[in-house]
């Protein structure tokens, strides 16, 4: 895990998530279609930060695309508590 916040990874498949993470949500980039799971440690899940937290993705994808970017292939996610 990058933070204690979690993480969003770009999935490729599902081999991609580890078995000690939990995908709490799951984000679609509007623009191309890449999908990112947010992932929080199992001991720390929080269903209403993932949800922020998703929301804020969002934006950062949005976000990549308008300043020309590739994204990232983890995101590391704020405390949006």
């Amino acid at each position: 895990m990058v933070n204690g916040y979690g993480a969003a990874r770009r999935l490729r498949g599902p081999e991609n998530i580890p078995a000690n993470d939990t995908v709490m949500a799951t984000v679609v980039c509007s623009n191309c279609g890449q999908r990112f799971a947010i992932r929080h440690d199992p001991a720390l899940r929080n269903e209403e930060l993932a949800r922020k937290q998703a929301t804020w993705v969002e934006d950062q994808l949005v976000w990549d695309h308008i300043q020309e970017r590739k994204h990232h292939g983890t995101i590391e996610l704020p405390d949006l508590q």
